[in-house]
């Protein structure tokens, strides 16, 4: 099939191929940015939380409408008795009375930072990236094939 647009000068098969390319270059590109911006949240996250202290998970809690768990864990700052509940739900291989590493921000206690529960959201950056190089490889190998670019 090789008719024409009319007023373009592009086949039926080159907009077809640049339009499906553009679509998945820009989810890869979505993906990759989204992938990427978790990542680095985390990063900044580690950086900021320098103090230590010594926790346990005290608890699982379930979330209303999903089979994950949030773990909670407790830790003392100060002799000052705190609680932590995590923001990631899901399938995870803690077990309560599990002793924890816990890092939080001195300046910002509320900061907190837990390397088993931040091993969740490195996977789910992970995924992304992996998505979003996969959309992209796509969108190149469409072009390069159809386009012959």
């Amino acid at each position: 099939m090789s008719a024409t647009i009319p007023n373009a000068s592009l086949t039926f098969v080159q907009l077809f191929t640049i339009i499906f390319s553009g679509t998945f270059g820009l989810m890869g590109l979505i993906f990759l940015v989204v992938g990427v911006a978790f990542d680095a949240s985390l990063n900044r996250k580690r950086s900021q939380c320098t103090t230590y202290a010594e926790g346990t998970v005290c608890a699982m809690q379930s979330q209303f409408g999903t089979t994950g768990l949030r773990a909670v864990y407790s830790f003392s700052i100060d002799g000052k008795p705190m609680q932590y509940v995590s923001n990631y739900s899901g399938k995870n291989n803690l077990l309560v009375g599990q002793s924890v590493s816990v890092y939080y921000d001195p300046e910002q206690i509320g900061r907190v930072y837990i390397e088993e529960d931040a091993r969740q959201m490195h996977s789910f950056a992970r995924v992304f990236l992996i998505v979003g190089g996969a959309f992209l490889a796509v969108a190149l190998i469409i072009a390069v094939v159809l386009l012959g670019i």
